[in-house]
């Protein structure tokens, strides 16, 4: 598997936990209350998706409201 090959399945497997944080109240309540995005990842490793550090940072890079942690900018509220 080439890098970028590896960079785009682990940004599939972000959105796909983004979705499912979505969905449950339990993990969003858990994703708000990490406080670094190695409790993100381990919280998504607890939940079967296998995610890094820097597929957290492309996706925050997407995102223009830095005055919030990372993961923060996944809710809409």
């Amino acid at each position: 598997m080439t890098g970028s090959t590896l960079a785009a399945n682990q940004d599939q497997v972000l959105e796909a936990f983004i979705i499912q944080v979505r969905q449950s109240p339990d993990l969003k309540a858990q994703i708000k209350a990490a406080l670094n995005q190695d409790q993100v990842i381990e919280i998504a490793a607890a939940n079967g998706f296998d995610i890094d550090s820097a597929a957290i940072l492309r996706k925050w890079s997407k995102h223009t409201d830095f005055s919030q942690d990372t993961w923060m900018g996944w809710f809409e509220e």
